[in-house]
């Protein structure tokens, strides 16, 4: 009687027991798992690591000792000093089209550089003072953002786990997974819901502010969550209405994460737009050369007014390759001049003959042999040099 007694409360601990193991694995965040750094990674993952370390992910976050090998650092002190700004650069942030400048003070540096061209734009944000990184950019250029206070009274600061957007930010924190060599304890992207699976990247793709509206990203979220519950008040981006294809990217204001998705298929859609396209939240001012050689592509019809609809321009893969390579070795060996990204024959190592490459068909174009065999690797491009279908 003793045994029939004792049985059932030890029968219904073990099925509490392994209900809540369950309800762990099933859910990393409930293992109370913690970020660890890329590092940690790298000691089981070295070929992914050292692939994602050449993307532009890796670099998101430049720290000042970062900042003093960049060839304008000692320009950008001397523009901030010409306008009284007396707070030290301790950050950068832009490694393609353009680089801003966070300084020590919180603000903003008015003044953005442009990479193309290797000098600074003609852009000033007239409003700086009243900028602030920590709400405004950092919590998409870290890794594990969080709200910290000293105390009741102390007013918020934001910290991070690591700089630049590295694998736990697409993976979720990975202490346990490390300690168990268990691959319950992470996410991996590939394995989730598809919807929550864009959720990552709609994190930092599209724009919006936290439950308390004081950060403009998804303070609080992390991969496989909800993002509907951490991301509201998303707002059109510049161009959105207007390069709206057959209700392709429409904007319907209704908080949905429907029109979340349509906002991150038009990022996706303009991520090769030669020129004109910025985010209202991390103003990309491009100054890269529109092609002026190509034709306008053309969408359907608007229906009200029987206009054709005229999309950007878009840079072929080619030139969005060189837009970063042509100022690279081995290709600034072979250029006639300054590098530039139109009308110079580059030679690559893995082509015999000299050849045009904006000019060259799709099966002689960089990604013939620079295939992406992963997400993890930068050279992943979004064919855009058509209308959308």
């Amino acid at each position: 009687m003793k045994y029939r007694d004792n049985i059932l409360p030890i029968l219904i601990a073990s099925g509490l027991a392994a209900a809540a193991a369950y309800f762990i694995v099933s859910n990393p965040a409930a293992s109370g798992s913690k970020y660890t750094g890329s590092k940690e990674c790298a000691r089981c993952h070295e070929s992914i690591y050292k692939s994602w370390k050449n993307t532009l992910h890796a670099k998101a976050l430049i720290d000042k000792s970062g900042f003093a090998l960049l060839p304008e650092s000692s320009a950008v002190e001397a523009k901030h000093a010409a306008i009284g700004e007396t707070a030290e650069t301790i950050f950068a942030i832009g490694s393609h089209w353009t680089r801003r400048y966070m300084l020590s003070n919180g603000r903003v540096s008015p003044f953005l550089y442009s990479l193309p061209s290797n000098d600074f734009s003609d852009y000033y944000e007239v409003n700086y003072r009243r900028s602030n990184f920590e709400s405004e950019c950092i919590g998409c250029h870290t890794t594990g953002v969080f709200e910290e206070k000293e105390s009741i009274a102390a007013a918020a600061r934001i910290g991070y786990a690591e700089a630049g957007v590295a694998c736990e930010a697409c993976h979720g924190p990975g202490s346990a997974h490390i300690q168990l060599s268990d691959a319950r304890y992470i996410v991996n992207p590939k394995k989730i819901d598809g919807a929550k699976r864009d959720m990552i990247c709609m994190s930092c793709h599209t724009n919006g502010c936290d439950k308390s509206g004081s950060y403009k990203f998804p303070l609080g979220y992390k991969p496989g969550d909800n993002l509907e519950e951490y991301f509201f008040n998303m707002s059109p981006k510049p161009g959105q209405i207007k390069y709206n294809y057959e209700n392709r990217f429409d904007y319907k204001a209704d908080g949905s994460i429907a029109d979340r998705r349509r906002q991150f298929e038009y990022w996706r859609y303009m991520f090769m737009a030669s020129e004109g396209f910025s985010c209202q939240d991390c103003l990309d001012f491009r100054s890269a050369p529109a092609n002026k050689g190509d034709k306008p592509r053309r969408f359907a019809a608007d229906k009200k007014t029987g206009a054709a609809k005229t999309a950007p321009d878009f840079l072929t893969v080619n030139q969005y390759c060189m837009s970063c390579h042509a100022s690279l070795t081995p290709f600034r060996e072979y250029a006639a001049g300054a590098p530039t990204l139109k009308g110079v024959n580059i030679k690559c190592d893995f082509i015999e003959n000299k050849m045009p490459l904006e000019a060259a068909p799709h099966d002689q174009s960089c990604v013939k042999c620079h295939k992406s065999e992963s997400v993890h690797q930068h050279y992943y491009i979004i064919e855009t040099n058509s209308a959308p279908r």
